[in-house]
C-alpha cells in the first residue's frame, strides 16, 4: 500500500495549492516553492503566499466563524473532528507518501508522523468534552456555583517543519476542539501537506472559515 501510495502521489508532483479563506480559493501574486529535500530538484508542489492583507482576510473570516463554531458545543466539535480523523485513518498511506516527498522522512518515520496526527485529533476532541463540561463547585443550599471554560476566539498556528503534519494537526486540533478558530500556517518546508491537511478539514466539511490555509 505504501508503495503504491508513493507512486500515486508522485504523478500529482509539481500542483498548486491556493489559499483557503473562509471557505474560499485565492491566488496571489507570491508563491512557495516547495521542493523534495532528499533531490532538490525535484518540485512537490507551489503554494499561493499570503500578503498581510490576506492574512487580515483570513483573521476576520475566522472572527465571522467563531460565535456558530463556539456555540455549536464540545460534543459536536468532536463528533466533527472525528470525521477528520476517520479521514485521516482511510488515507494514512496516501499522506505518509507526501511526508516522504516533502519532510524527506523515511517510510517508517513517515507513518508514525501520520499516526500521531490521529492520536492528536482523537486526545484533544475527547479531552475537550470532557474539560468543557460545566462543573458545580460546592453544595451549599440554595446556592449554585458553575465553573465554566470558555473558547477564546481566533488562533494563530505556527507550525515547525521537522513533523509537518503531526504538529500542524495537534495545535489545530487543539484549538478547535476548545471551540476556537483558526489560521493555519505551516512550516514553509511543508507548505502542501498542510493543504492536504486542509483538504482533510473540508471533506469532514467542519464550517467554512473555521480553518484558513494561509
Amino acid at each position: 500500500r505504501f508503495a503504491a501510495a508513493l507512486a500515486a502521489a508522485r504523478q500529482e508532483l509539481g500542483g498548486r495549492y491556493p489559499l483557503v479563506i473562509g471557505g474560499e480559493r485565492g491566488e496571489t501574486a507570491g508563491e512557495l516553492v516547495s521542493v523534495n529535500p532528499s533531490r532538490p530538484a525535484e518540485v512537490v508542489g507551489r503554494t499561493a503566499a499570503a500578503s498581510s492583507d490576506d492574512v487580515n482576510r483570513a483573521v476576520a473570516a475566522a472572527e465571522r466563524a467563531f460565535p456558530a463554531w463556539r456555540d455549536l458545543g464540545a460534543a459536536r466539535r468532536s463528533d466533527l473532528l472525528g470525521r477528520v480523523a476517520a479521514l485521516m485513518r482511510q488515507r494514512r498511506a496516501e499522506l505518509s507518501a507526501w511526508v516522504v516527498y516533502e519532510a524527506g522522512k523515511p517510510w517508517r518515520e513517515a507513518d508514525a508522523d501520520v499516526s500521531e496526527a490521529i492520536d492528536f485529533i482523537e486526545y484533544y476532541r475527547r479531552q475537550a468534552v470532557e474539560l468543557l463540561a460545566p462543573t458545580r463547585l460546592g453544595a451549599l443550599p440554595g446556592e449554585v456555583n458553575q465553573y465554566l471554560r470558555e473558547p477564546r476566539g481566533v488562533v494563530a498556528v505556527i507550525a515547525p517543519w521537522n513533523f509537518p503534519l503531526a504538529i500542524l494537526t495537534g495545535m489545530t486540533a487543539a484549538a478547535l476542539a476548545a471551540g476556537n478558530t483558526v489560521l493555519m500556517k505551516p512550516a514553509r518546508q511543508a507548505p502542501v501537506i498542510a493543504a492536504r491537511l486542509m483538504a482533510l478539514f473540508e471533506d469532514a466539511e467542519l464550517p467554512p472559515g473555521t480553518v484558513n490555509y494561509v
